[in-house]
C-alpha cells in the first residue's frame, strides 16, 4: 500500500496562514545604513542624558556632603571633585560611542567635574587627560587613582599636569574635606535609592522623580543620615539578635532553622530608623543651604505612585506620616535659623 506524505500539505498550509497575518501596506525601503547610524545617535543620547543626571545630582550630593562634615563625625575625607575613566573601563562596542559622546579616550580621562569643587575651581575640565599626579607620571587609571589616595591623604595640595587640545597644563588642586559617603547613580526605573553604611546608591527613576534640588538634596540627606545614624549596622545587630534568641535554640531543639527570629530582628525599630533618617536629613539638607519649605511635598507624590502606604506602614512609615512628621521637622530647623541658633538634630534627653 502507498503512503502520501502530508508534511507538504501542512507545510503550504502554515505558509498561507502566515501570508494572510502579514501587513498589507507597502512599505518604504530603509537603507540597513541609516538604522546603524541612527542607533548610534540614540545610543549617544542615552549617554548624554544619563550624564546630565550624573551632574545634577553629583553637585547636589557635593553641597550635602561639604556642608555638613562636623556633623559625619570620624566618617571624613579629603576629594578633588573629579573622577576618572578611560576607554576599557567599557566593551568594545560601546567604546566609540562613549568616546563621541563625553571624550574618553585610552588614557584616564576627567569626565565627571564637579561643580563647585576644588578641581573646577582649579582650571580641571570634563575630558582633560591626567598625566601626572604629585610630580608621578601616570600610566593608567589605576596608576593615577593610587597616586591620588596616596596623595589625598595628607589634605595638602596636589600638583598635577593634563593634557587638553594636545597642551600639557600645569595645575596645582587644594582637596576638600567631606563626608566620606560617595554616591553613585543607577540605571534602575525603580523611585528608590538606598545607603548601605559606607555609600549611597540612587536609582535614575528617583532621579526622574524628584522635581527640584531641592528634593534631591532631601533624598540624598535621608539616605546619608541613615549611614551618620548608624542605621544599617544597628539592623544588622537587632537580626543576629533575633538569631541568636530565637532562632538558634529552635534549630538546635528540632534542626530546623525557621530563619524568623533574624527577619523580625532586622525589622525592628525600622520604621523609627526612617524617620530619624527623615529629620536629620532634613538638617542635612538646610545646612547645604538648599530650602526645605516644600520638600515634604514629596510623599504627597509618593501617595499617588503607591497609594497602599498612604495609612499602611510596612518597613517605613505611611505616606502621611512621614509628611507631617516632616513638616514638623521643617518648622523645627525654621524656627532655630530665626532665632540664630547652631542648626543640629536635637538628641533625646536634651
Amino acid at each position: 500500500m502507498r503512503r502520501t506524505s502530508i508534511a507538504p500539505a501542512l507545510l503550504a498550509l502554515l505558509l498561507t496562514l502566515l501570508t494572510a497575518c502579514a501587513p498589507q501596506r507597502n512599505l518604504p525601503q530603509v537603507q540597513g545604513g541609516l538604522v546603524e547610524a541612527e542607533a548610534k545617535k540614540q545610543q549617544e543620547l542615552a549617554v548624554r542624558e544619563y550624564m546630565a543626571k550624573l551632574d545634577r545630582m553629583d553637585r547636589v550630593a557635593w553641597a550635602i556632603r561639604s556642608k555638613n562634615v562636623d556633623l559625619c563625625g570620624e566618617h571624613t575625607a579629603y576629594r578633588l571633585g573629579l573622577n576618572l575613566a578611560e576607554a576599557e573601563d567599557y566593551p568594545k562596542d560601546q567604546r566609540e560611542i562613549i568616546q563621541n559622546a563625553l571624550g574618553i579616550q585610552a588614557r584616564p580621562t576627567v569626565y565627571i567635574i564637579t561643580r563647585g569643587g576644588p578641581a573646577e575651581a582649579a582650571g580641571v575640565q570634563r575630558g582633560d587627560v591626567l598625566l601626572s599626579v604629585a610630580g608621578q607620571e601616570v600610566k593608567n587609571k589605576k596608576h593615577a587613582l593610587e597616586h591620588l589616595d596616596k596623595a589625598l591623604a595628607s589634605g595638602s595640595s596636589i600638583p598635577m599636569a593634563v593634557e587638553r587640545a594636545g597642551l600639557r597644563h600645569e595645575l596645582s588642586v587644594p582637596p576638600a574635606k567631606v563626608c566620606a559617603y560617595d554616591v553613585f547613580l543607577k540605571t534602575d526605573n525603580m523611585i528608590n535609592a538606598f545607603a548601605d553604611g559606607s555609600k549611597i546608591t540612587v536609582m535614575t527613576g528617583m532621579m526622574k522623580f524628584v522635581q527640584t534640588d531641592d528634593e534631591l538634596a532631601a533624598i540624598l540627606g535621608h539616605e546619608m543620615a541613615h549611614n551618620t545614624e548608624g542605621h544599617i549596622k544597628a539592623k544588622t545587630g537587632n537580626a543576629l539578635l533575633g538569631m541568636l534568641l530565637f532562632d538558634l535554640p529552635i534549630a538546635i531543639l528540632t534542626g530546623v532553622n525557621p530563619n524568623t527570629g533574624g527577619q523580625i530582628g532586622q525589622q525592628l525599630y525600622s520604621q523609627e530608623f526612617e524617620h530619624e533618617a527623615d529629620y536629620v536629613g532634613l538638617y542635612f539638607t538646610a545646612r547645604a543651604g538648599y530650602d526645605i519649605e516644600n520638600v515634604a511635598d514629596l510623599w504627597r507624590r509618593m501617595a499617588v505612585e503607591n497609594p497602599g502606604a498612604i495609612t499602611m506602614g510596612s518597613t517605613h512609615p505611611s505616606t502621611s506620616a512621614r509628611y507631617v512628621a516632616l513638616e514638623a521637622a521643617r518648622d523645627e530647623i525654621k524656627g532655630k535659623a530665626k532665632e540664630g541658633k547652631e542648626l543640629k538634630p536635637e538628641m533625646k534627653g536634651k
